[in-house]
């Protein structure tokens, strides 16, 4: 076949697949840049979030693991002895029983703030939860003293701002299993005493 003059040579001289590049405006190129920045300091700012609240204390819970140890170690020692002192008996044992049963928690409180005096205050709810065991011990003592005058006398668990009984504020400051439960020596009613006797 003969090239006929004037038509194009074949195959065409480039590529016909080929485009040009799509026309960038100044403001998309901005935008683009702009969206980059912004995600760059978005996410350094969660980082730097993450990191503090991890390294924080959780405001609801007692988590210092050395802590944790005090605490189940003294704990079981104050448990064994409020339970080989059952209240029962007539006003006056009761009274007394009452009263050692308050000394083994106040040796408790006093052994753990000893052990990590920094730790109970930086870790939030450990000063609280030692204040309510000292304000269970207080009621206790001051229900043994009016037993010695009237022997009906009635004592329930104290409340907390909210009317809970502060043994229920106690047991949640545990992420998991409860390090030290309040021994149910120590909530004991006053009609549950009596009915004991």
């Amino acid at each position: 076949m003969f090239d006929s003059p004037g038509a194009p040579v074949y195959p065409p001289a480039r590529n016909t697949w080929e485009f040009p590049p799509p026309e960038l405006r100044t403001r998309w190129k901005w935008l683009a840049v702009l969206t980059g920045f912004v995600g760059l300091v978005v996410s350094g700012a969660l980082i730097t979030v993450l990191v503090v609240v991890g390294g924080d204390d959780s405001p609801g819970f007692i988590e210092d693991a050395a802590l944790l140890d005090s605490i189940a170690d003294q704990c079981s020692i104050m448990t064994a002895t409020v339970e080989s002192m059952p209240v029962g008996g007539p006003p006056q044992r009761r009274a007394a029983t009452i009263a050692d049963q308050g000394r083994a928690v106040e040796l408790m409180t006093a052994a753990i703030r000893a052990d990590h005096p920094e730790t109970v205050l930086n870790d939030q709810p450990a000063e609280q939860w030692l204040q309510d065991w000292e304000q269970l011990v207080q009621s206790r003592d001051g229900y043994a003293l009016e037993l010695l005058r009237d022997p009906n006398a009635s004592w329930d668990v104290p409340l907390d701002p909210d009317g809970d009984p502060i043994t229920d504020r106690m047991a949640d400051v545990w992420l998991g299993y409860p390090v030290c439960e309040v021994p149910a020596e120590l909530t004991t009613t006053s009609a549950d005493v009596r009915s004991d006797v």
